[in-house]
């Protein structure tokens, strides 16, 4: 896939590969996200056969875009996105249903296996999902968390439900176990267990509740927190070992891309998960 940059009105939307049933309130927060950060996931596009571009995935943040460019022309001149063939859009826009599906610990949990148990370089999975490097590394955070287990995986079961966006897992994972106690009861649980808490907001926020936490404020918290109460051993190392591995995951010899699609056809065969299935067929297409 290449990159490319292309002009919000140079893309079309197609009612065939636009998910239908998005809640306003997901739209609104996507819209303050990029308002706030930018575009932190690039779109994906093919060459339209009557001009321009045809957005095949991310639909809603053009609308979003769009929405703040008639606040402020001056903002977004430009869009970032993945150039991939009109000829496969459909297949693609199936894809990427498979993926914006599931909920981000099932997401880190693929990730993670197709990694670690069959061999597939992480740069290869982010190209082929169509996210940056950034956002893939974030899912490496939230396996990390729930390695840990604890608080620190009720901290992921508050992301899949949407109280805590799951952006920057890394936040949370700098903290010791004090420090995230000392967060969640100080600064979220107003005093109360921290386990009490995650249960009671959990439950709400799978009810319908509407309590969210965005980004800055996590941030924030976490940041303010006194020395004491952050990790600084085997978390930041694993963190430069992840960018090393980023670094250097350009120089894989055919080999290993050959050892990868062994890896994957055997898990497509013997696998009895239909989404892993899935994901590997797709992967060891890509990868051919």
């Amino acid at each position: 896939m290449k990159l490319i940059e292309v002009a919000p009105e140079d893309l079309t939307l197609s009612s065939e590969l636009v998910r239908s049933g998005s809640a306003k309130s997901f739209e609104d927060r996507l819209r303050s996200s990029l308002d706030e950060v930018g575009l932190a996931e690039p779109l994906k596009v093919a060459v339209n056969p009557d001009g321009g571009y045809l957005v095949i995935d991310g639909a809603l943040r053009l609308r979003g875009i769009k929405a703040i460019r008639e606040r402020d022309p001056s903002r977004f001149a430009s869009v970032a996105a993945y150039l991939l063939d009109y000829d496969i859009r459909y297949e693609i826009r199936f894809q990427s249903d498979i993926y914006q599906d599931l909920l981000p610990s099932q997401l880190a949990t693929l990730v993670e296996h197709l990694h670690k148990a069959e061999n597939v370089l992480k740069v290869d999975i982010a190209r082929y999902i169509g996210v940056s490097p950034a956002t893939l590394r974030n899912y490496t955070g939230l396996w990390r968390l729930m390695e840990r287990g604890g608080l620190f995986a009720r901290i992921v079961e508050l992301m899949d439900v949407g109280v805590f966006p799951s952006s920057n897992p890394y936040a949370w994972l700098r903290l010791t176990d004090e420090g995230l106690k000392r967060a969640l009861r100080e600064k979220f649980a107003e005093g109360a267990e921290p386990e009490v808490w995650i249960a009671a907001v959990a439950d709400a926020a799978r009810l319908g509740g509407t309590e969210r936490y965005p980004l800055k404020f996590i941030e924030m918290v976490t940041a303010a927190l006194p020395p004491e109460c952050f990790h600084a051993g085997e978390d930041v190392r694993a963190i430069k070992r992840d960018l090393g591995l980023r670094r250097a995951a350009g120089q894989a010899t055919q080999r290993k891309f050959k050892e990868a699609r062994s890896h994957l056809s055997r898990v497509s065969k013997e696998s009895k998960e239909p989404v892993l299935v899935a994901a590997a067929k797709s992967f060891e297409e890509y990868l051919s």
